[in-house]
């Protein structure tokens, strides 16, 4: 996505969501400018694409589920595909934390509930897309409401 806008100087060690943002800044694109509106709907594609790249589409592949897993930091990692699936929906992560974890060979934060994790998404404004479709059934069964979570929802 960042070679789209060869001015600019993309620094892997941040956040893909804090690159985006300077992106914006260093183009002085407002939030409703449609420039912005155009590289956010190609930035939300790249999202969606980098996790299908990274972890699969495909819900019955016990070996996405196991690098989920280990992400998120679960040891031992669940050698059964239903109790890996299970064990990975039951958590909150924030998806694009989950691709720059991914990338930097790290474990993504994991938050106590929907709520929680709902509070971060806001703050940072690491929202990842909703409806796209490229989004394969894998991605489709992690995403959380955001803007609207449940009060009980994973409280753990």
């Amino acid at each position: 996505f960042f070679s789209m806008y060869p001015s600019f100087s993309y620094n892997p060690s941040n956040s893909a969501m804090e690159e985006f943002y300077r992106l914006c800044n260093t183009h002085h694109w407002r939030r409703e400018a449609p420039e912005r509106e155009a590289a956010r709907r190609a930035f939300n594609k790249a999202l969606v694409l980098q996790f299908n790249h990274n972890f699969g589409t495909d819900v019955e592949d016990l070996h996405s589920w196991q690098v989920l897993a280990g992400l998120i930091g679960m040891d031992p990692i669940p050698d059964k595909l239903g109790e890996c699936r299970r064990r990975v929906k039951a958590s909150h992560v924030n998806l694009v934390d989950l691709i720059d974890a991914f990338a930097a060979g790290e474990q993504a934060s994991q938050f106590p509930s929907e709520m929680a994790l709902s509070v971060y998404t806001k703050d940072t404004g690491k929202f990842f897309p909703r409806h796209d479709i490229h989004a394969g059934d894998l991605l489709k069964s992690l995403l959380r409401n955001i803007l609207y979570p449940s009060q009980n929802r994973g409280n753990r």
